[in-house]
């Protein structure tokens, strides 16, 4: 599974040119009508031929330039993103929220909030905060904070036959869930992979392979999510 690396927290915001040009045309503006918008109500001289520039792919707004699109465009800057939503930042920018206020709704200072947006490490209580501020599913949660190669280890305890041991563990990575579910899953991957074993006729098996991993990753979302 491919692995966010240290530098997409300042990487450039995630940006749809299909999905802006659909939102202004659905709006009826014409590129010049932006433009004014911009520099009007957000000092921002853009002319109409960088918001086509943007519609087109052939520029990439930056963050400030994204947020005052789409608020010209009536609607949230995650609309102009097309779910390409990468990391903490991202997410809060595609709800329109700048730093201090999801610090507010944390309960935190903005200098704190900043630090953790780039190497989440908030406990249980403050994971579960800030997955209910900025919508966050469990396995989107678990994905931005970086935190899927210590469930994937969790999950490799839990399959070995101590899966008892693991609940708690599993609740402090992704505190949405309900110890009835995870507790559910993770005996259910064990008995999997016990009745796996016994097919083959082994009483020890190797060490997964990542693509194993993988796999076992998705069964337990798959297990943990309510049809």
């Amino acid at each position: 599974m491919p692995r966010r690396s240290p530098a997409a927290s300042h990487a450039p915001v995630p940006f749809d040119p299909a999905a802006a040009h659909a939102v202004r045309y659905a709006l009826g503006l014409s590129p010049a009508m932006v433009a004014r918008s911009l520099a009007e109500s957000y000092a921002m001289p853009v002319p109409p031929t960088q918001v086509i520039a943007w519609e087109t792919g052939a520029a990439h707004p930056s963050e400030r330039e994204l947020i005052a699109l789409a608020r010209v465009l009536w609607c949230l800057p995650g609309q102009l993103m097309g779910g390409r939503e990468e990391s903490l930042r991202d997410h809060r920018l595609a709800l329109d929220l700048p730093q201090d206020q999801v610090a507010r709704r944390l309960r935190i200072t903005p200098r704190e909030y900043a630090k953790l947006e780039v190497h989440w490490t908030g406990d249980r209580n403050l994971t579960r905060d800030l997955a209910e501020v900025l919508r966050l599913d469990a396995p989107t949660l678990v994905r931005v904070c970086e935190r899927e190669e210590e469930l994937e280890e969790l999950l490799r305890r839990a399959i070995d036959g101590r899966w008892q041991a693991q609940v708690r563990p599993v609740l402090d990575l992704v505190p949405t869930l309900s110890e009835r579910w995870v507790s559910e899953a993770l005996q259910t991957l064990a008995a999997e992979k016990a009745t796996s074993s016994a097919l083959w006729g082994g009483s020890t098996t190797p060490a997964p392979t990542q693509e194993e991993e993988v796999g076992q990753l998705e069964r337990f979302w798959a297990l943990v999510t309510p049809v």
